[in-house]
């Protein structure tokens, strides 16, 4: 995850390196279409990647902003006072900006995300009515449960019965407990149990099963 953000961080700089280069040396423009540019590319890495990395280049951005076409230029001194204005207002405006657009972006994955539960739910559902009587219905449930969720391993102890239903569980020595205790105690549910989640299935306020699962 660092390695990443480094990458990351380091493409934001070059970014901001080439809309200066561009702007100082190639195409002779004004400080306003500069200053455009620099939001353009401080927006598109606020949408890809969030709002560090986007702060990040909204400083420098400002740095470079002033040192190559604020005058005096060549020096991050600043002679005319309506300049302070200009490049506090660009440094303020590329913050705003860049927390808006990580915040739409976050909306946008957290919409996707509810997106694929609520199929998720569905293809379950539809699954759950196809159920057989070839096998135990315990079994059947944790295995499309398995299935339409992704889980890589799951374990299901119905109280009435006593028994165990689990997929890609080898042993249930250092679980079972766990899972009698969760149907039996009182208290909320679920809760996080090293790596799994632990969750208590009732009807109203009667405990009929447990499940854990490994927690994402």
């Amino acid at each position: 995850m660092a390695r990443w953000r480094s990458v990351r961080v380091l493409i934001a700089l070059c970014g901001v390196i080439v809309v200066t280069f561009v702007g100082h040396k190639v195409v002779t423009v004004n400080a306003t279409t500069v200053g455009f540019a620099y939001l353009l590319v401080i927006l598109i890495i606020a949408s890809a990647w969030g709002f560090l990395e986007a702060a990040f280049a909204s400083i420098l951005a400002t740095l470079a902003f002033n040192f190559f076409f604020l005058p005096p230029v060549g020096t991050f001194t600043i002679a005319d006072p309506q300049n302070w204005v200009a490049l506090s207002s660009f440094l303020a405006t590329a913050m705003i900006a860049s927390r808006l657009s990580a915040k739409a972006k976050a909306r946008a994955s957290e919409a996707i995300e509810r997106q694929r539960d609520l199929e998720r739910l569905y293809a379950f559902s539809r699954a759950m009515l196809l159920i057989d009587n070839s096998t135990p219905f315990g079994q059947q449930l944790i295995e499309k449960l398995a299935e339409h969720f992704e889980l890589t391993a799951a374990v299901l102890f119905e109280r009435d019965t006593g028994n165990f239903y689990n997929v890609g569980v080898p042993s249930l020595k250092e679980i079972a407990d766990a899972l009698r205790n969760m149907v039996a105690m009182i208290g909320d549910s679920p809760r996080g149990e090293a790596g799994y989640l632990l969750v208590r299935v009732s009807r109203g306020s009667e405990p009929l099963a447990s499940m854990i699962a490994p927690s994402s």
